[in-house]
Protein backbone atom coordinates (compact mmCIF):
# COMPACT_ATOMS: atom_id res chain seq x y z
CA UNK A 1 0.00 0.00 0.00
CA UNK A 2 1.04 3.26 -0.69
CA UNK A 3 -0.35 7.10 -0.37
CA UNK A 4 -3.22 7.35 -3.24
CA UNK A 5 -3.26 11.38 -3.19
CA UNK A 6 -0.37 13.54 -5.72
CA UNK A 7 1.02 13.80 -2.21
CA UNK A 8 1.47 11.86 0.44
CA UNK A 9 0.20 13.21 4.44
CA UNK A 10 0.44 12.69 7.63
CA UNK A 11 -2.96 11.80 8.94
CA UNK A 12 -2.82 8.41 9.06
CA UNK A 13 0.71 7.51 10.38
CA UNK A 14 -0.64 9.97 12.87
CA UNK A 15 -3.29 7.68 13.82
CA UNK A 16 -0.55 5.54 16.14
CA UNK A 17 -1.15 7.82 18.99
CA UNK A 18 0.41 5.52 21.46
CA UNK A 19 3.94 6.50 19.46
CA UNK A 20 6.42 9.50 20.07
CA UNK A 21 8.59 8.87 17.18
CA UNK A 22 8.37 9.50 13.81
CA UNK A 23 10.20 8.60 10.75
CA UNK A 24 9.26 9.91 7.27
CA UNK A 25 11.50 8.62 4.62
CA UNK A 26 10.58 9.37 0.82
CA UNK A 27 11.72 10.49 -2.43
CA UNK A 28 12.03 14.42 -2.33
CA UNK A 29 9.05 16.06 -3.27
CA UNK A 30 6.80 13.32 -2.21
CA UNK A 31 5.47 16.01 0.57
CA UNK A 32 6.82 14.78 3.62
CA UNK A 33 7.95 18.73 5.58
CA UNK A 34 4.80 20.16 3.51
CA UNK A 35 2.42 18.18 5.34
CA UNK A 36 4.05 18.12 8.80
CA UNK A 37 4.63 21.68 8.54
CA UNK A 38 0.74 22.08 7.23
CA UNK A 39 -0.13 20.04 10.39
CA UNK A 40 1.83 22.26 12.84
CA UNK A 41 0.25 25.52 11.29
CA UNK A 42 -3.06 24.06 12.28
CA UNK A 43 -2.27 22.78 15.48
CA UNK A 44 -0.66 26.09 16.91
CA UNK A 45 -3.60 28.06 15.22
CA UNK A 46 -6.08 25.85 17.11
CA UNK A 47 -3.94 25.42 20.29
CA UNK A 48 -1.97 29.13 20.57
CA UNK A 49 0.46 29.24 23.66
CA UNK A 50 -0.27 25.03 24.53
CA UNK A 51 1.63 23.82 21.51
CA UNK A 52 5.55 24.46 21.90
CA UNK A 53 6.80 24.01 18.26
CA UNK A 54 10.20 23.06 17.42
CA UNK A 55 12.13 22.41 13.91
CA UNK A 56 15.68 21.29 14.03
CA UNK A 57 18.13 20.99 11.08
CA UNK A 58 21.48 18.97 11.46
CA UNK A 59 23.93 22.62 10.64
CA UNK A 60 23.93 26.09 11.66
CA UNK A 61 24.12 26.72 7.96
CA UNK A 62 20.73 24.91 7.34
CA UNK A 63 19.14 27.20 10.31
CA UNK A 64 20.51 30.26 9.04
CA UNK A 65 19.04 29.36 5.80
CA UNK A 66 15.89 29.24 6.56
CA UNK A 67 15.77 32.11 9.15
CA UNK A 68 16.99 34.13 6.40
CA UNK A 69 14.80 37.02 5.52
CA UNK A 70 12.63 36.99 8.45
CA UNK A 71 12.32 33.13 7.99
CA UNK A 72 10.20 33.72 4.71
CA UNK A 73 11.51 29.87 3.74
CA UNK A 74 10.46 28.39 6.77
CA UNK A 75 6.57 28.57 5.86
CA UNK A 76 5.43 27.21 2.50
CA UNK A 77 4.64 30.11 0.53
CA UNK A 78 0.96 28.89 -0.29
CA UNK A 79 0.71 27.89 3.65
CA UNK A 80 0.92 31.49 4.25
CA UNK A 81 -1.89 32.69 1.92
CA UNK A 82 -3.71 29.83 3.11
CA UNK A 83 -3.68 30.25 7.10
CA UNK A 84 -3.19 34.26 5.89
CA UNK A 85 0.09 34.36 8.11
CA UNK A 86 3.02 36.04 7.79
CA UNK A 87 6.10 35.53 9.70
CA UNK A 88 9.24 37.52 11.33
CA UNK A 89 12.33 36.35 13.57
CA UNK A 90 14.08 37.27 17.00
CA UNK A 91 16.95 35.52 17.26
CA UNK A 92 15.89 31.97 16.78
CA UNK A 93 12.15 32.61 17.48
CA UNK A 94 9.59 32.68 14.57
CA UNK A 95 6.41 34.70 15.13
CA UNK A 96 3.52 34.90 12.81
CA UNK A 97 0.93 37.76 12.38
CA UNK A 98 -1.23 39.14 9.95
CA UNK A 99 -1.30 41.99 8.48
CA UNK A 100 -3.51 45.14 7.90
CA UNK A 101 -2.93 48.70 6.25
CA UNK A 102 -4.34 51.92 7.58
CA UNK A 103 -3.89 54.64 6.16
CA UNK A 104 -1.31 53.60 3.43
CA UNK A 105 0.52 51.83 6.30
CA UNK A 106 1.47 48.07 7.27
CA UNK A 107 0.64 47.00 10.84
CA UNK A 108 0.98 43.90 12.51
CA UNK A 109 -1.89 42.03 14.42
CA UNK A 110 -2.41 38.80 16.19
CA UNK A 111 1.27 38.34 16.91
CA UNK A 112 1.92 35.15 18.01
CA UNK A 113 5.17 32.67 18.73
CA UNK A 114 5.21 30.15 16.28
CA UNK A 115 8.02 27.92 16.74
CA UNK A 116 12.03 27.67 17.52
CA UNK A 117 14.46 26.99 14.72
CA UNK A 118 17.54 25.17 16.24
CA UNK A 119 20.50 23.43 14.87
CA UNK A 120 21.56 19.92 16.41
CA UNK A 121 25.49 21.00 15.65
CA UNK A 122 25.59 23.07 17.96
CA UNK A 123 23.09 21.84 20.78
CA UNK A 124 24.85 23.00 23.71
CA UNK A 125 24.14 27.13 22.41
CA UNK A 126 20.45 26.10 23.89
CA UNK A 127 22.04 24.75 27.08
CA UNK A 128 21.07 26.61 30.34
CA UNK A 129 18.50 28.65 28.25
CA UNK A 130 14.47 28.70 29.23
CA UNK A 131 13.19 26.41 26.47
CA UNK A 132 11.49 23.88 28.95
CA UNK A 133 8.80 25.39 31.56
CA UNK A 134 7.78 22.14 33.72
CA UNK A 135 4.41 23.79 34.53
CA UNK A 136 3.34 23.76 30.83
CA UNK A 137 0.46 21.35 30.36
CA UNK A 138 0.37 21.31 26.39
CA UNK A 139 1.35 19.17 23.57
CA UNK A 140 5.15 19.90 21.86
CA UNK A 141 6.13 19.38 18.69
CA UNK A 142 9.25 18.69 17.81
CA UNK A 143 10.30 18.33 13.58
CA UNK A 144 14.23 17.39 12.35
CA UNK A 145 13.95 18.29 8.86
CA UNK A 146 16.78 16.39 6.77
CA UNK A 147 17.76 14.14 9.60
CA UNK A 148 20.44 12.34 7.32
CA UNK A 149 23.81 13.87 6.38
CA UNK A 150 24.39 14.07 2.27
CA UNK A 151 27.38 11.83 1.11
CA UNK A 152 29.42 14.81 0.49
CA UNK A 153 28.38 16.56 3.82
CA UNK A 154 30.95 16.97 6.43
CA UNK A 155 30.95 14.20 9.22
CA UNK A 156 31.89 16.62 12.45
CA UNK A 157 29.76 16.04 15.28
CA UNK A 158 27.15 12.83 16.16
CA UNK A 159 23.94 13.01 15.03
CA UNK A 160 22.36 10.92 17.63
CA UNK A 161 24.04 12.54 20.78
CA UNK A 162 23.56 16.08 19.33
CA UNK A 163 19.28 15.27 18.60
CA UNK A 164 19.09 13.72 21.97
CA UNK A 165 20.87 16.56 23.99
CA UNK A 166 18.84 19.11 21.69
CA UNK A 167 15.80 17.22 22.46
CA UNK A 168 16.79 17.29 26.38
CA UNK A 169 17.15 20.79 26.17
CA UNK A 170 13.75 21.98 25.44
CA UNK A 171 11.49 18.74 26.90
CA UNK A 172 13.30 17.38 29.40
CA UNK A 173 11.52 14.16 31.06
CA UNK A 174 8.22 14.80 28.93
CA UNK A 175 6.66 11.41 27.76
CA UNK A 176 2.91 12.34 27.12
CA UNK A 177 1.25 15.08 24.46
CA UNK A 178 4.88 15.01 22.19
CA UNK A 179 4.77 14.04 19.00
CA UNK A 180 8.86 13.88 17.47
CA UNK A 181 9.28 13.75 13.58
CA UNK A 182 12.48 12.99 11.47
CA UNK A 183 12.28 13.40 8.04
CA UNK A 184 14.48 12.01 5.61
CA UNK A 185 15.17 12.00 1.72
CA UNK A 186 17.42 9.06 1.69
CA UNK A 187 18.63 5.70 3.05
CA UNK A 188 21.77 5.62 0.70
CA UNK A 189 24.01 6.58 3.25
CA UNK A 190 23.68 4.99 6.82
CA UNK A 191 20.88 6.33 8.70
CA UNK A 192 22.72 7.33 12.49
CA UNK A 193 18.95 7.76 14.31
CA UNK A 194 17.79 4.50 12.58
CA UNK A 195 20.70 2.86 13.84
CA UNK A 196 19.67 4.31 17.11
CA UNK A 197 16.39 2.32 16.72
CA UNK A 198 18.20 -0.79 15.80
CA UNK A 199 16.68 -1.16 12.83
CA UNK A 200 16.49 0.37 9.05
CA UNK A 201 14.01 -1.18 6.43
CA UNK A 202 15.01 -2.22 3.04
CA UNK A 203 11.81 -2.23 1.65
CA UNK A 204 8.71 -0.01 0.99
CA UNK A 205 5.97 0.13 4.05
CA UNK A 206 5.08 0.72 7.50
CA UNK A 207 6.99 -0.74 10.25
CA UNK A 208 5.86 -0.30 14.36
CA UNK A 209 8.42 -0.75 16.96
CA UNK A 210 6.19 -0.42 19.74
CA UNK A 211 9.02 -1.02 22.43
CA UNK A 212 10.70 2.06 21.43
CA UNK A 213 6.92 3.94 20.60
CA UNK A 214 8.35 4.87 17.07
CA UNK A 215 6.57 4.61 13.73
CA UNK A 216 9.02 4.42 10.74
CA UNK A 217 7.07 5.31 7.15
CA UNK A 218 9.42 4.17 4.54
CA UNK A 219 7.26 5.66 1.40
CA UNK A 220 6.59 3.80 -2.14
CA UNK A 221 6.41 6.19 -4.50
CA UNK A 222 2.89 5.67 -6.10
CA UNK A 223 2.26 6.38 -10.21
CA UNK A 224 0.93 10.52 -9.89
CA UNK A 225 4.52 11.14 -8.08
CA UNK A 226 6.64 8.64 -10.51
CA UNK A 227 4.10 10.66 -13.48
CA UNK A 228 5.29 14.07 -12.07
CA UNK A 229 8.79 13.28 -11.67
CA UNK A 230 9.05 12.21 -15.14
CA UNK A 231 11.11 14.00 -17.44
CA UNK A 232 12.33 16.36 -15.08
CA UNK A 233 16.05 17.97 -14.91
CA UNK A 234 16.79 14.92 -12.36
CA UNK A 235 14.87 12.31 -13.80
CA UNK A 236 17.13 12.70 -16.62
CA UNK A 237 20.05 13.94 -15.09
CA UNK A 238 20.37 10.91 -12.34
CA UNK A 239 17.20 8.85 -13.17
CA UNK A 240 18.47 6.41 -10.42
CA UNK A 241 19.30 8.59 -7.54
CA UNK A 242 18.05 7.44 -4.48
CA UNK A 243 17.18 10.67 -3.11
CA UNK A 244 14.25 11.03 -6.04
CA UNK A 245 13.58 6.76 -6.34
CA UNK A 246 14.09 6.13 -2.32
CA UNK A 247 14.62 2.87 -3.01
CA UNK A 248 18.05 1.18 -2.39
CA UNK A 249 19.18 -1.91 -3.57
CA UNK A 250 20.41 -3.76 -0.31
CA UNK A 251 23.32 -6.19 -0.84
CA UNK A 252 22.56 -9.20 1.75
CA UNK A 253 25.69 -11.06 0.72
CA UNK A 254 27.81 -9.55 3.80
CA UNK A 255 24.72 -10.48 6.28
CA UNK A 256 24.80 -13.71 8.28
CA UNK A 257 22.96 -15.63 10.39
CA UNK A 258 23.39 -15.23 14.32
CA UNK A 259 24.02 -19.13 14.64
CA UNK A 260 26.63 -18.94 12.32
CA UNK A 261 28.52 -17.25 15.29
CA UNK A 262 30.40 -20.22 17.18
CA UNK A 263 33.18 -18.42 19.25
CA UNK A 264 33.62 -14.97 20.40
CA UNK A 265 37.73 -13.94 19.58
CA UNK A 266 37.87 -10.49 21.11
CA UNK A 267 36.29 -7.27 21.32
CA UNK A 268 36.95 -4.01 19.28
CA UNK A 269 36.13 -0.58 21.64
CA UNK A 270 35.97 2.59 19.41
CA UNK A 271 35.04 4.75 22.35
CA UNK A 272 34.20 4.29 26.11
CA UNK A 273 30.67 3.82 26.11
CA UNK A 274 29.38 0.47 24.70
CA UNK A 275 27.59 1.48 22.05
CA UNK A 276 30.80 1.62 19.90
CA UNK A 277 31.92 -1.73 21.29
CA UNK A 278 32.05 -4.59 18.59
CA UNK A 279 32.34 -8.19 19.10
CA UNK A 280 34.66 -10.36 16.52
CA UNK A 281 33.45 -13.78 16.02
CA UNK A 282 34.80 -17.08 13.91
CA UNK A 283 35.65 -16.01 10.34
CA UNK A 284 35.94 -12.06 11.17
CA UNK A 285 32.10 -12.11 11.27
CA UNK A 286 31.27 -8.82 13.65
CA UNK A 287 28.22 -7.99 15.72
CA UNK A 288 27.09 -6.05 18.58
CA UNK A 289 28.81 -6.56 21.80
CA UNK A 290 26.74 -8.64 24.75
CA UNK A 291 28.98 -8.65 27.49
CA UNK A 292 31.70 -11.13 25.72
CA UNK A 293 34.42 -11.24 27.86
CA UNK A 294 37.24 -11.81 25.23
CA UNK A 295 40.90 -9.74 25.07
CA UNK A 296 40.14 -5.95 23.76
CA UNK A 297 41.41 -4.20 21.01
CA UNK A 298 40.91 -0.33 21.75
CA UNK A 299 40.62 1.45 18.15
Amino acid sequence: KTYSGDYWNVNSIFGNDWAMFFVLLGGREAGKSYSVMEWGVKRKIKLKDNLKFYWFRLTDAAVDSLLAGGASKLIDPDLKKKFNIKTFRKGSTIFSYTEKIEKEKKIKENINEFCEVLSCSTFYNTKGKGYFDNSFQGEYLIVLDEMNREESERNNFDIVYNFVNLIENVARSTKKKIKIIMIGNTLEEASDLLAAFNFIPDEFGRYKLKRRRCVVDYIKPNEKYLARRKGTAADLLAPQASTFTNEVKIDRSLLVNKRQRTKPLYVVKFKKTKDAWFTIWNDRIVSDFNNEERPVIAM
